[in-house]
């Protein structure tokens, strides 16, 4: 997965794997480097009520994670 996925309801996705029994929508944002390649690691948001998560939330979230991959970044350079 190298993209956001977000789920307006579970119940109706095949391919969603149950881990909290009330989950109706959920969004996945990776987590990638620079050239997006490799996924560092995932933000996952859960929500009880369906389409929860709308565009703004998406991009909101889309933009934590290159904020959280440029501080591993800075982290990874000032440890060598």
């Amino acid at each position: 997965m190298k993209k956001t996925v977000n789920v307006g309801d579970v119940k109706n996705d095949v391919d969603y794997l149950t881990a909290l029994s009330n989950t109706r929508s959920e969004i996945i944002v990776p987590i990638l480097d620079d050239a997006g390649e490799y996924i560092f690691g995932t933000i996952d948001v859960e929500s009880e009520k369906v389409n929860a998560f709308d565009h703004t939330t998406e991009r909101l979230l889309e933009q934590c994670a290159v904020a959280l991959r440029s501080l591993w970044v800075t982290e990874q350079n000032r440890t060598l």
